[in-house]
């Protein structure tokens, strides 16, 4: 299921793009087969027809800290080191799937995910157990893109043009358990054909795939 929402008011507009998975359907891509980072949306979408949807992580080419394609191990894990900046707001977390769930951990359980299938480090944790981080600012208003797991274990992306706990409470309004913060200012997504164009280059590519019983 894909949902797109654009608010408009007196206010000054409030731009939320939001859409919901299953977790069969997320993948994860890098690099191609030349060891070379796929970057563009196009670039992937020519590797594979089944991509419904795909979302960069980043302006950076290289994980910001642990990424796991396909049950291997391509990046090791970062520890915070200022916590000053959005990144490092505490706690990290990892976004993971089995391949047929998906799970949203701090980065302290690192039990939880070291048999993952797909797994990527962020930050900050937005929400855990339903609960919003305290730690997080609220002062400064920018486009943001998550990802949260809501309670019927679907997988929910949404960028919205918010404060960092605005936007921890929209995925908990929206019925998400568990978010975590993927990208700010760089924040894109693909779908049917369109993207936002806020940046064209990425590292990890976060991805929902057609799955058997979506197929005709």
């Amino acid at each position: 299921m894909k949902t797109f929402f654009l608010f408009m008011g007196l206010v000054p507009t409030v731009f939320t793009r939001a859409q919901t998975f299953d977790p069969a359907a997320i993948k994860m891509y890098w690099k191609d087969s030349a060891g070379v980072p796929f970057m563009t949306f196009d670039r992937l979408l020519k590797l594979n027809g089944r991509i419904v949807f795909i979302t960069g992580t980043g302006k950076s080419l290289v994980p910001f800290g642990l990424y796991i394609e396909n049950g291997k191990t391509l990046h090791p894990m970062r520890k915070p080191m200022n916590y000053k900046v959005n990144l490092n707001i505490q706690p990290d977390g990892v976004f993971h799937t089995t391949g047929t769930h998906a799970f949203i951990s701090s980065l302290e359980e690192n039990s939880s995910y070291k048999n993952a299938k797909w797994a990527i480090q962020s930050g900050p944790v937005l929400l855990m157990n339903g609960r919003i981080n305290p730690r997080l600012p609220n002062k400064i208003k920018t486009l943001r893109h998550g990802v949260g797991i809501k309670k019927d274990g679907r997988v929910y992306f949404a960028v919205i043009d918010a404060g960092m706990k605005d936007f921890a409470k929209h995925f908990l309004d929206n019925g998400c358990t568990s978010a975590l913060y993927l990208d700010g200012e760089n924040a894109d997504t693909w779908e049917n054909g369109s993207s936002l164009k806020r940046f064209s280059r990425f590292g990890p590519m976060i991805v929902a795939e057609k799955i058997n019983r979506d197929l005709p």
